[in-house]
């Protein structure tokens, strides 16, 4: 993996972060920029996330699974059933953001289309 990671331009990426607590947003958001990703988009809601999506080219989305309105499953879903109707969108790589790492609920994010999940609290390596 670190092999591939080498490989890859993290300046030309460019990720959405969807969460509704702010501190989470603004953490990862740091984490990515010190990485060398400097085109993060934030979104507070999976409904405004929808509209990001639509609206700009995002390579990569990092989304928290429990949200207040829409939850990061029902954006996901979403996501995957087409909602967002631009080429390339639908396969757009999602990654879950959660506290809770229980089985069942890791399972039903990547039954809906999920590519991968991250677990809180996040802690970067160096």
């Amino acid at each position: 993996m670190e092999e591939l990671s080498k490989l890859i331009d993290h300046k030309l990426l460019s990720v959405l972060v969807v969460d509704d607590n702010k501190f989470t947003a603004d953490l990862v958001r740091k984490i990515l920029n010190a990485h060398g990703i400097s085109e993060v988009y934030q979104e507070y809601s999976g409904e405004t996330a929808l509209a990001c999506l639509f609206s700009n080219h995002i390579n990569v989305v990092i989304c928290d699974m429990v949200m207040k309105g829409m939850s990061g499953l029902q954006f996901t879903k979403a996501v995957r059933d087409g909602y967002v109707p631009l080429p390339g969108k639908r396969e757009t790589p999602i990654v879950m953001l959660t506290a809770h790492s229980e089985q069942n609920i890791v399972m039903a994010s990547l039954k809906i289309g999920a590519n991968g999940y991250l677990v809180k609290p996040i802690v970067p390596k160096n």
